[in-house]
């Protein structure tokens, strides 16, 4: 049975992916450091900006104070915001998705994204009404493939249902990084092919794998009844 959905936010609900690796590159660029499109995926992509970060400038023996990081994620966000001034970043199909979902059962956000970037988005889509917790990157210590975001999700939803499990959440990804999070956490795990493809998804596990956002109401309707 399932009686409450976590969603990752980047990738799953917000086409956005392709913003953040650029955000990042611009900023890397600057710190005279590079990745290619194949690293961003393979080893980025799942990762919050602080871990982003971390392992760009360890991958190069490059060290990296505190402030710096602070420093490097404040540029990030910056030229995030830039970019998606203008824009709405969320999945045409998103929306219909979170409204239907709403209508079933709790939904929360476990994501790597920082809080005020989730909240614009979901603010200018009309949803932030919808989300009972959002656990973004400031809220962890440990992110994904760290079960942590997940934990934290659950916490918070189940300060309103004390007899919400584990096992009774289902999360929903589009990353390899994500998958391993939410099994570590103890959940079940949809995923959806957006940043790869469904066999690479498959190779971690997932429950259910579907194509797009857009197959997630009728995948909603036959399993959330059951």
């Amino acid at each position: 049975m399932i009686r409450a959905l976590i969603f990752d936010f980047n990738g799953v609900l917000a086409n956005d992916d392709p913003i953040h690796m650029e955000a990042f590159r611009e900023v890397a660029k600057l710190e005279g450091l590079s990745f290619t499109d194949e690293e961003y995926l393979d080893t980025y992509l799942p990762l919050n900006d602080r871990d982003c970060f971390k392992t760009l400038f360890a991958t190069h023996a490059r060290p990296l104070t505190d402030s710096k990081l602070d420093d490097l994620i404040r540029r990030k966000s910056l030229y995030y915001f830039q970019a998606i001034a203008d824009k709405t970043v969320l999945f045409s199909e998103a929306a219909a998705a979170v409204k239907a979902a709403a209508l079933r059962c709790p939904l929360a956000i476990a994501s790597g994204a920082r809080a005020e970037e989730i909240r614009h988005i979901l603010m200018h889509g009309g949803l932030q009404g919808c989300f009972s917790a959002i656990i973004a990157a400031e809220d962890v210590q440990f992110g994904k493939p760290h079960p942590e975001p997940f934990l934290r999700a659950h916490e918070r939803l189940s300060e309103r249902d004390h007899s919400l499990g584990l096992s009774d959440c289902v999360a929903v990804e589009d990353s390899v990084g994500g998958i391993q999070s939410a099994h570590r956490a103890g959940m079940r795990c949809l995923a959806i092919a957006h940043s790869y493809g469904p066999e690479r998804l498959r190779s971690a596990g997932p429950e259910w794998v579907i194509d797009s956002i857009a197959d997630f109401v009728s995948w909603l309707e036959k399993e959330v009844s059951k």
